[in-house]
């Protein structure tokens, strides 16, 4: 709670008398969460938008988010996009398929978004590469930085 404090204070400061904040101010000042960050990285690959996606990892990497947490987060992130998939496809509740709780319930919309944008055998696959890599990396065959790469190309 106080990091949103800090931030919403820093953008205050920020928007000084003219009192505007423009979404494009928020996103250059404010300091984001890894999860949240992983939406934009998702939602440019959704877009076919590979390039904005490998500088979103550049920018984590830059942000020095170690290279295993960012392939856990992405995993688990297009792992609940692939249940969100399969629940919408089977008509089940999205909060309990993907065990939300009741603070997390707004991320429906966006899992269900974000879902949309690849086809279920799509989704498959990345968690697949996802879990390869996972893989080559813990037995030397691949650099994690690498194979993140050549994930997020193969997604085009």
């Amino acid at each position: 709670m106080q990091d949103l404090i800090n931030e919403i204070r820093k953008l205050i400061e920020y928007a000084g008398e003219n009192g505007k904040i423009e979404k494009e101010d928020i996103d250059k000042l404010t300091i984001k969460k890894l999860e949240s960050v992983i939406f934009d990285l998702t939602d440019n690959l959704g877009k076919r938008n590979v390039a904005k996606s490998l500088e979103v990892l550049k920018n984590l990497i830059y942000a020095k988010e170690p290279l295993q947490k960012i392939l856990i987060t992405l995993y688990n992130h297009f792992k609940k996009l692939y249940l969100t998939k399969l629940a919408i496809k089977y008509n089940k509740d999205v909060i309990a398929s993907l065990k939300l709780k009741p603070n997390q319930t707004f991320l429906v919309n966006k899992y269900k978004t974000q879902a949309r944008a690849f086809k279920e055998k799509e989704l498959y696959d990345i968690l697949q590469k996802l879990r390869n890599l996972d893989y080559e990396y813990k037995n030397g065959l691949i650099d994690l930085e690498v194979g993140l790469e050549s994930v997020l190309c193969a997604c085009a």
